[in-house]
């Protein structure tokens, strides 16, 4: 969120065995409260692109992780350093393209990028939820299933919160949410201490 938007180019996800899946060039922050998290929302959210949609008057046109890296200040009683990652997730919502509007040609390629990156994310969630742990699982397909790789499939806890609208207008998109989360509530993994 907090990328230069005139950036020349963009930024590439990697992969190191001691930092595991980091977006490389990113920013980091240190903060030291709740105050400081709620500033980089705030700074990021402002960054965010939005388009009036059919469901949506402001509806987020791009994918949105905030990563909270958290490591205690000592060591605990046996020389451990405790530390954990929360990944804040706000993915963007689907959208059909109708063909009495308009759309531009902008508008139509993040339509299509939105809607891939939601159908690998799906693969990824479908192939988590058979049980196909062990098996090949096509996190590298999009960026932000390899983002999330080590909260889909890794040993983690995940929450997910899907919104949901209760105007019979919107009945297909939240059929097609409440899908969407009954397949991730399936994903089952053991969490273990590292």
């Amino acid at each position: 969120m907090l990328q230069d938007r005139n950036g020349e180019r963009p930024l590439n996800i990697r992969e190191d065995k001691h930092a595991g899946i980091f977006v490389e060039g990113q920013s980091e922050y240190a903060v030291t409260n709740a105050a400081d998290c709620f500033a980089l929302l705030k700074r990021g959210e402002a960054s965010r692109i939005t388009r009036q949609t059919r469901s949506n008057i402001h509806s987020s046109r791009s994918h949105t992780i905030f990563q909270l890296l958290v490591e205690a200040n000592r060591p605990n009683a046996r020389g451990m350093l405790m530390r954990g990652k929360l990944n804040l997730c706000d993915l963007a919502g689907s959208e059909k393209i109708h063909k009495e509007d308009t759309m531009g040609n902008q508008h139509l390629l993040e339509l299509k990028t939105i809607n891939l990156s939601l159908s690998c994310l799906g693969k990824v969630i479908q192939a988590l939820a058979q049980g196909k742990a062990k098996a090949h699982i096509n996190y590298r397909d999009s960026k932000i299933t390899r983002l999330l790789q080590d909260s889909l499939g890794g040993n983690t806890r995940t929450t997910l919160i899907a919104a949901a609208s209760p105007l019979i207008d919107h009945s297909e998109e939240t059929i097609s949410t409440l899908k969407f989360a009954d397949r991730a509530k399936k994903i089952m993994t053991k969490v273990s201490a590292n």
